[in-house]
């Protein structure tokens, strides 16, 4: 009874989720904290960082092929209690995700101007500030695969406030280094990049050391003896599709991002500005869902398919109480939100409608982000990855060009293409779920010991 007391309160969703909310939150305010304030710097800075932070979200989902396949096998290897299966994820996840790195900085420092172009990033001091910006940041990126890659090793075993230091530390280095280059050495867009590489160094030594004091040392040793190759494959089969889920995503993003270039500045630091904020809406449901990922690999690792079930239909029901309430707060006082940005009454304008359309969005991708994760952790990670990909791009970017571009709807006309994805391939993927093919999958192999339920 003791035992089961214990792992009741070790793999709490809400008691996870605290932690990791005000990581993720930190997370944002670094990726954002740099457009916020360069905003009385200029325009064109602006868009510029914005655009970068485009391009850099998508390359580095390349990096979460192998760590978010490193959250889901450690914690069913922790479930089904296998030692030496989870202790060779942690040097095998390392060592792929700095070879991706590094070829990931090396194309932030050759062709960064290449891929502004084919974005259609405006001419001039734009697109001079945007390959300034991620040249830098990007160049930079070993640091963001072991932050990442450490970030799993430390959630999978419930360490989740030792991953939320790092991301305190990282955001109050860059707050500060941002406003010693911008107000003291006027060192402008070139400063705010050199500030966010720094603060990312400072945070991955800071959850190296975390991980060395929670969980020990790391036995290389593994890479050679400990069947790596058999583990890396199963990495490879989990991280693979669950990436390319998000990696069409965020590739349609950048097709769409390119469309709102043709609209002006107005549209293009409309949508920047609200991306920003909406960010904040879904947070909880982000992190809520990265709890819930955590507890149902244990559950399911021990074999417990109904009460993961369980686990899951409740953080769908929190997921989109939270989203579409912030959403909602966020449309009634947008003008005062969008103020703290900028006081263009054009932005100010058409914030106020694009927030109006967020609200069923956000409703779409709290299912979304719910049951993909969902499924995921259970092993039912092509399914996902095929809707991601049909709609994102048939839907997201096929209506929203004809919506914003023939149909000259502009910003709005993009906003109701991407609601639309997300509110139908939400039913579909909740459907999937419930007829539970899911429950049929095993990602570890046979196991003799049950676990002790969670209740």
């Amino acid at each position: 009874m003791d035992e089961k007391r214990t792992l009741d309160k070790k793999y709490n969703i809400l008691r996870l989720t605290i932690p990791l909310f005000f990581e993720s939150l930190l997370v944002i305010l670094v990726n954002n904290v740099d457009q916020f304030m360069l905003s009385n710097h200029s325009e064109e800075a602006v868009a510029a960082v914005g655009n970068a932070n485009q391009v850099s979200w998508v390359l580095v989902l390349f990096l979460t092929v192998l760590s978010t396949a490193s959250t889901i096998l450690i914690s069913q290897y922790k479930g089904a209690h296998d030692k030496e299966s989870e202790q060779t994820i942690y040097p095998l996840a390392i060592a792929v995700n700095l070879i991706i790195g590094a070829v990931i900085s090396a194309v932030c420092l050759f062709l960064s101007r290449d891929l502004f172009t084919l974005m259609n990033v405006e001419a001039g001091k734009t697109i001079e500030y945007a390959t300034q910006y991620l040249t830098i940041t990007g160049g930079t990126i070993l640091t963001q695969a072991i932050i990442l890659t450490f970030s799993a090793f430390l959630r999978s075993n419930t360490f989740m406030k030792e991953a939320l230091a790092a991301s305190v530390t990282a955001n109050i280095l860059n707050i500060i280094g941002n406003y010693i280059a911008l107000y003291i050495l006027d060192w402008g867009v070139m400063g705010v990049g050199v500030s966010t590489a720094a603060s990312r160094f400072a945070a991955m030594i800071m959850i190296i050391i975390m991980f060395r004091i929670r969980i020990g040392k790391i036995n290389w040793s593994l890479l050679f003896k400990g069947k790596p190759v058999r583990h890396l494959l199963k990495m490879l089969k989990i991280g693979i599709p669950a990436a390319g889920e998000s990696l069409s995503y965020d590739s349609s993003q950048l097709c769409i991002m390119g469309f709102i270039n043709t609209m002006g500045n107005t549209s293009v630091n409309t949508k920047i500005y609200v991306y920003m904020i909406v960010a904040v809406a879904y947070l909880f449901t982000s992190a809520v869902t990265q709890a819930m990922q955590v507890v149902i690999g244990y559950l399911l690792g021990g074999r417990q398919t109904q009460e993961a079930e369980k686990r899951v239909w409740k953080t769908l029901v929190l997921a989109i109480i939270s989203s579409v309430s912030l959403t909602a707060l966020l449309w009634v006082f947008s003008d005062q939100v969008l103020s703290i940005f900028t006081d263009n009454k054009e932005v100010l304008e058409l914030g106020k409608k694009i927030f109006a359309i967020e609200i069923v969005l956000e409703f779409g991708r709290a299912c979304n982000i719910t049951m993909v994760r969902a499924l995921q952790a259970s092993g039912d990670v092509k399914f996902p990855t095929i809707m991601s990909i049909a709609f994102s791009w048939c839907v997201s970017v096929s209506l929203g060009y004809v919506f914003g571009i023939v149909c000259s709807m502009g910003l709005v006309g993009i906003w109701i293409a991407m609601t639309t994805d997300e509110v139908v391939r939400g039913f579909i993927l909740i459907t999937r779920f419930k007829r539970g093919k899911w429950k049929k999958l095993d990602l570890i192999g046979d196991r003799e010991k049950e676990q002790p339920a969670l209740a």
